[in-house]
């Protein structure tokens, strides 16, 4: 069984997020005295915040989503309150959804991988996830599909991964798990003895010793090679 993550490994997340923000910066570039970049910047680090305290528990998907708006604007000396926090953030989200894409290796993939057994392990919001890979054209090509949001658990959490494997009625040693994050994927499955190939887009230094791609051209050969 061969699972994926699925932002920044099929879908292009940070150019869709990139595409929402810029479009909520420039509806309020009166508030927002600072560069586009700047803001980039700002509304990264608080949409980190506020999503781990999602995957934490803390706050619902829709919490987080406010609380990550009403931040933003307070940076600006701007008060919301969670009506108008909402109505803001449907400016965002609308570009950030209308800019979903694949990159392009995913197609040519998931075709030299119709042999295997796919599955989605992810973290996030199951129903956004789901909306994602159909937005993309890639839903059906996976046979399950496991959201943090849904088992109450999120990466690198173990429980996520031998959660999805006990769906799939396979064993963690004979699965892979393909993500674009070293630390929170591929060092986290390895905990249950899932081989992990980390999908190192930006040919990042590695600090440990793991199973790497550059591409995802490159995985139907990696995993004939690892299992």
């Amino acid at each position: 069984m061969i699972f994926f993550d699925i932002d920044e490994t099929l879908l292009d997340f940070k150019e869709a997020e990139y595409q929402g923000v810029k479009k909520l910066y420039n509806k309020f570039t009166d508030i927002f005295k600072i560069t586009e970049e700047e803001f980039y910047d700002h509304w990264c680090a608080i949409g980190k915040k506020h999503f781990t305290r999602f995957l934490k528990g803390a706050l619902t998907f829709e919490e987080q989503k406010i609380e990550r708006i009403k931040e933003v604007f307070h940076l600006f000396e701007t008060s919301l309150d969670d009506i108008k926090a909402k109505q803001y953030f449907q400016i965002y989200l609308a570009h950030f959804e209308e800019s979903w894409t694949v990159f392009d290796d995913v197609f040519p993939c998931l075709q030299q991988l119709q042999d295997y057994r796919l599955g989605i392990i992810t973290n996030g919001d199951a129903q956004q996830q789901i909306q994602k890979l159909k937005k993309i054209g890639v839903y059906d090509y996976f046979e399950i599909i496991v959201s943090a949001s849904e088992v109450g658990a999120a990466k690198p959490n173990s429980k996520i991964f031998r959660l999805a494997c006990e769906r799939a009625n396979v064993k963690p040693t004979e699965s892979v798990y393909v993500g674009d994050d070293l630390k929170t994927d591929i060092l986290a499955c390895r905990t249950i003895n899932m081989k992990g190939i980390w999908l190192n887009r930006k040919d990042q230094k590695e600090y440990i010793q793991v199973e790497s791609i550059n591409t995802l051209n490159e995985l139907r050969d990696k995993i004939i090679k690892i299992i």
